[in-house]
């Protein structure tokens, strides 16, 4: 299919051709699989997901956090498109009885995409997903990340620093690996006479070419802990540890944070204090995460409303109340998109971080090293006014770039509940 043409369509179209194409009987694998690929990445999906189920094989692209369904192709299609696939990516396509992963790079319409592959053996077939990688989102700057004047204004402050550790939490997608690059970034445009920047990364998401990325290689023992001792012998001031997993790996990055380096990472956890609770229960001494912690990081993603569609509405009466015990929404305008071909009829187009930053102080280090319950951390750092992801998200709400049910799908109850 012409990649004009591609562009043009939309998914619904896309995937009606799909099937017609297959039901004459006169298409190619390789013609299918380019189509499912290529679509996808002009979608701006990042994920790729070709799901194996009894109705047929699924295909299904992430797009803004959701998914968006593009078709479902008969089930015999599973094994050769799924095999087809792993040819491009050079991987076996004789094995299907094990999990694989690979790599597979895109010319498309001039621009490079990088799309990581994992395949793995289901009772239906195998099951497929491909994450999409845009080069251009390394080099994204720190500003444009859609971050409030106020976190950002402190969050660079504790960069420009140079030392100790800050960390970066929230679920899967949340653009914590977009901040970290934006944040290193800034740091080698801004302060390269002094800082010498090095990162351990699993995979390495995208090649900056500013600074040095490591891999981590467990084939070749070199795993987060063992990169991290050698990479500490390299004279660095910046070091980026893609994720902590262990308490081993965590305890070494600490104390790093410790002798005067800046160590940026992330951790799966909830909300900003939340983190605090996960270090301790990783058996970390108190003294270490009071003395090398400097800031905490949470965020979610919500996506925000369609410029093209936007009209004036009348949010959820439910869900409203909720938000009204956090914030005066009164006066406010609310909108949200209508839906037209831009947004393809959903209303939303792209998505921006809705954060909390928790900046360490001598009151929070206090109560760490008294190992005070979570819940005492949590009605301080709430009492002492810091501004959660929810009075950010009410504030992008105000400002008409989301809407009240989207701050309200991505902040948990439970979250809720603990600020309200």
């Amino acid at each position: 299919m012409n990649l004009e043409r591609l562009k043009k369509l939309s998914l619904q179209e896309v995937g009606s051709e799909l099937r017609q194409m297959v039901e004459s009987g006169n298409f190619l694998i390789s013609e299918v699989v380019n189509i499912i690929l290529e679509k996808g990445v002009l979608a701006g999906a990042s994920d790729i997901h070709l799901t194996p189920t009894k109705q047929g094989l699924r295909i299904r692209y992430r797009i803004d956090g959701l998914f968006q369904e593009l078709t479902t192709l008969p089930i015999e299609l599973c094994e050769p498109v799924v095999a087809r696939t792993k040819v491009i990516a050079g991987l076996m396509s004789h094995k299907r009885e094990v999990v694989q992963e690979g790599r597979i790079t895109l010319q498309i319409g001039g621009e490079k995409r990088d799309l990581r592959l994992s395949v793995i053996p289901t009772v239906l077939g195998e099951k497929m997903v491909l994450r999409i990688f845009d080069p251009r989102q390394a080099l994204i700057q720190l500003e444009d990340l859609g971050y409030s004047e106020d976190l950002l204004r402190q969050y660079e402050t504790l960069l420009f620093d140079l030392q100790g550790m800050i960390i970066l939490t929230g679920p899967s997608g949340s653009g914590k690996t977009t901040t970290l690059y934006a944040s290193l970034y800034k740091i080698a445009t801004e302060l390269d006479k002094y800082a010498s920047i090095v990162t351990i990364e699993d995979p390495v998401e995208y090649t900056v070419g500013l600074f040095a990325q490591m891999q981590v290689n467990r084939q070749q023992g070199i795993d987060f802990i063992k990169g991290l001792a050698a990479v500490l012998r390299q004279d660095p001031q910046v070091i980026m540890v893609g994720e902590i997993r262990d308490s081993e790996t965590c305890e070494v990055a600490l104390r790093a944070g410790l002798t005067g380096h800046l160590i940026l990472t992330t951790i799966h956890s909830g909300t900003a204090y939340d983190v605090i609770t996960r270090l301790l229960n990783m058996g970390i001494e108190p003294f270490v995460i009071a003395s090398a912690v400097t800031g905490i990081v949470a965020q979610r993603l919500v996506r925000t409303i369609c410029p093209h569609c936007k009209e004036s509405y009348t949010p959820d009466p439910i869900q409203l109340r909720f938000f009204q015990q956090v914030a005066d929404l009164q006066g406010t305008d609310f909108v949200r998109g209508a839906g037209c071909a831009k947004c393809e009829y959903i209303g939303y187009q792209g998505r921006i971080p809705i954060a909390e930053l928790l900046v360490f102080d001598a009151k929070i280090r206090e109560l760490i090293l008294e190992k005070a319950p979570s819940p005492v951390i949590r009605d301080f750092i709430l009492q002492s006014g810091m501004k959660t992801f929810l009075h950010d998200g009410l504030e992008k709400i105000q400002q008409g770039l989301t809407t009240v049910e989207e701050v309200f799908r991505v902040v948990s109850y439970k979250e809720l509940s603990d600020i309200i």
